[in-house]
């Protein structure tokens, strides 16, 4: 269908100088927020999760808000990432992999190194090494993982 009003030669929309044609940047970006972001989410999640034990051990003495509060918090942030795929796919799936997949793939292969190689992080607590550990037993990382990963993958393919 023909335009109603053609645009003169050599004219441009107000702005479209400033414009980039390249997805580089929204790559980069997007990757750079995925890998700062799931980490966050993850530390969130499993120190929500390893307070629930407590629950049991401890009853009504427990801090329940805390541990909820904080398995929320965590699994907004994961919210938050699968919807990054919208804006940068490559993003998405990279954090995927990195902090999900490789993880959760790793413990599988070597179920025995996993609590040293937790260990080896540096600066964190002890409470934090137990809590990684234990979200990582539970295949937590493995499944979020593949989530985003799959997040990633749809919105790629959605834009083609």
């Amino acid at each position: 269908m023909p335009e109603k009003f053609p645009s003169p030669a050599g004219w441009s929309p107000p702005g479209a100088q400033f414009r980039s044609k390249s997805n580089t940047s929204r790559t980069v970006t997007g990757t750079l927020v995925g890998l700062i972001l799931t980490p966050i989410g993850i530390a969130f999640a499993a120190r929500g999760a390893a307070g629930t034990r407590q629950w049991v051990i401890l009853g009504n003495l427990s801090d329940r808000l805390g541990s909820t509060f904080e398995i929320l918090l965590g699994a907004l942030i994961f919210l938050i990432v699968a919807a990054l795929a919208a804006y940068s796919p490559p993003g998405t799936l990279i954090a995927g992999l990195v902090w999900g997949v490789l993880p959760g793939v790793t413990h599988l292969i070597f179920p025995d190194d996993t609590f040293r190689l937790i260990g080896d992080i540096p600066k964190i607590s002890s409470d934090m090494q137990v809590a990684l550990f234990q979200w990582l037993q539970t295949g937590f990382p493995l499944i979020v993982g593949i989530l985003l990963v799959g997040a990633g993958t749809a919105a790629t393919l959605r834009r083609r």
